[in-house]
């Protein structure tokens, strides 16, 4: 990684970090399932409750999600929501592809 990739990348994390302290409203470095929700939503993901719920189980520790886990979890959305965009062509929220394309999709995540 050169100087200006690496630039890049603090610039980058620096916005996660206010953007994630920003929702930690009791500043103990964690956020709860609802702050998670809340955060998400302001980032463009429109997920159910259950959505946000199963990705809170997978990311936290007692409930609760520390800036490290709330990293993963965005990269890992995000590389999500790119496959799937690139599959939902109509954009209507929907895809439909074969179950080796779908393996092949999570696995290169």
């Amino acid at each position: 990684m050169g100087f200006s990739e690496f630039k890049e990348l603090w610039s980058v994390l620096n916005g996660w970090r206010q953007h994630f302290t920003s929702f930690d409203s009791d500043r103990s470095g964690t956020v709860d399932p609802q702050e998670l929700q809340k955060a998400l939503t302001t980032m463009g993901f429109r997920l159910s409750p259950q959505a946000v719920n199963s990705i809170a189980k997978r990311y936290s520790t007692n409930g609760k999600i520390t800036f490290d886990d709330y990293i993963a979890c965005c990269v890992k959305l995000r590389a999500l929501t790119d496959n799937f965009r690139r599959r939902d062509t109509s954009q209507q929220g929907v895809v439909n592809f074969p179950y080796d394309d779908f393996i092949q999709c999570v696995m290169s995540i």
